[in-house]
């Protein structure tokens, strides 16, 4: 006996400034339906803003805040059940999700796109179960605003190199540095982003066989034989750096002199303009021997050894600010959502309240966490950064 007796369409329920939602499809059937979608949607979003990570914490924060809750939604039938949540997140489409991400980052800051976009995957490893792999997503970062931009996740029995494209695919790239790792360094993706109308910088690793090979030893020769702070075309750039006890000098090396490259490997590569070393030197206090590491990025950009040093130190903030802090205030390698699509929407649903947090309209200086602990405490300033009030 279907439960919505009446027909009521309970598919909209979105409050105000929640546009950017619109573009998720209410993906439910049959006459079972008891509470609107989009409500289900502002329930989950608040409440993980408030520092819920699950389905059982999300409903006991509606439970606890329905005085709250009603003055922005109806809540006809009363507060979902656990298990409604997880029924109708694991059946959303977790492509529209995605899209709802960008938007929602769209609407909230409409001139974001601005600097270095930083691409680079992580895997949700709480989200496997005992016949399905884990998922792993591909996020684009904006390092100067500190919010993920895009996210794409990666098909079964593929990698990152085809789910890259499409991402990139979402983002305006003109006058945009996208850095990616060596898992991205591929030609295809180069031209898209100089298609595209952004610049790249990649890392160069053995996968890119002759070229890895010809990049290493041109620098190796200019090392030995050439005076780089006066070669014409090359630059150099030393910086020392003392953190956590370590003593690191990081050395960058770039050249815009291609002419020792194959002319074949350099037509494959489009927009090639550069080719960058970099070179670690850490001392750990009590270990004797110096570790020492050294990588290899090609480049789109005309610049200099200073510059693509703070291009590559850059790329790491989506590890330091994002997926460090999805692991340790979100908890999501520690969730064990994994049915339907359950674990890839609450990683898209993860990313939009980290965004809200990061782009707090009150210019709030407090941690991530002491925003959500004040988020849930204090229903004006989770109305502000909800765009609500």
């Amino acid at each position: 006996m279907p439960r919505n007796l009446d027909k009521i369409d309970y598919s909209g329920g979105l409050p105000a400034h929640f546009s950017a939602f619109v573009v998720i499809e209410d993906p439910r059937t049959g006459g079972n339906k008891k509470h609107h979608f989009g409500e289900v949607l502002f329930m989950a979003v608040s409440a993980m803003l408030c520092g819920m990570n699950g389905f059982a914490e999300i409903v006991e924060f509606c439970d606890l805040q329905q005085d709250w809750l009603r003055k922005w939604i109806s809540l006809p039938n009363d507060i979902p059940s656990g298990q409604t949540f997880s029924n109708i997140f694991a059946i959303i489409n977790p492509d529209l999700f995605n899209r709802c991400l960008t938007e929602h980052v769209r609407a909230l800051h409409p001139a974001l796109l601005t600097g270095v976009i930083a691409v680079d995957g992580k895997r949700l490893r709480g989200s496997g179960g005992l016949d399905t792999d884990c998922c792993h997503a591909v996020s684009a970062w904006s390092a100067r605003s500190g919010v993920t931009l895009a996210q794409e996740y990666v098909a079964d029995k593929s990698n990152e190199i085809t789910a890259i494209p499409r991402l990139l695919e979402l983002l305006d790239l003109h006058g945009q540095i996208v850095t990616i790792d060596a898992m991205g360094t591929h030609t295809h993706i180069a031209a898209g982003i100089v298609e595209g109308g952004g610049d790249y910088v990649l890392a160069l690793k053995g996968n890119q066989g002759n070229l890895h090979q010809a990049v290493c030893d041109e620098f190796h020769f200019a090392i030995c034989q050439l005076d780089l702070g006066k070669a014409e075309g090359w630059s150099h750039d030393s910086r020392r750096e003392r953190s956590h006890g370590r003593d690191t000098r990081r050395t960058m090396v770039a050249t815009t002199r291609l002419d020792f490259l194959d002319p074949e490997i350099r037509e494959r590569w489009q927009g090639l303009a550069s080719i960058i070393m970099v070179e670690n030197e850490t001392r750990v206090p009590g270990e004797e021997k110096v570790r020492r590491e050294t990588r290899y990025f090609i480049s789109s950009l005309r610049c200099g050894a200073a510059e693509f040093q703070d291009h590559v130190r850059t790329h790491w903030s989506i590890e330091n600010q994002c997926h460090w802090v999805l692991d340790t205030m979100f908890r999501e390698d520690h969730n064990q959502t994994w049915v339907g699509n359950a674990a890839k929407n609450l990683g898209a649903l993860r990313r939009i309240v980290l965004n809200i947090l990061k782009l707090d309209p009150t210019g709030s200086k407090k941690t991530l966490p002491m925003k959500r602990l004040n988020a849930l405490v204090n229903p004006a300033y989770r109305e502000k950064l909800l765009s609500l009030a």
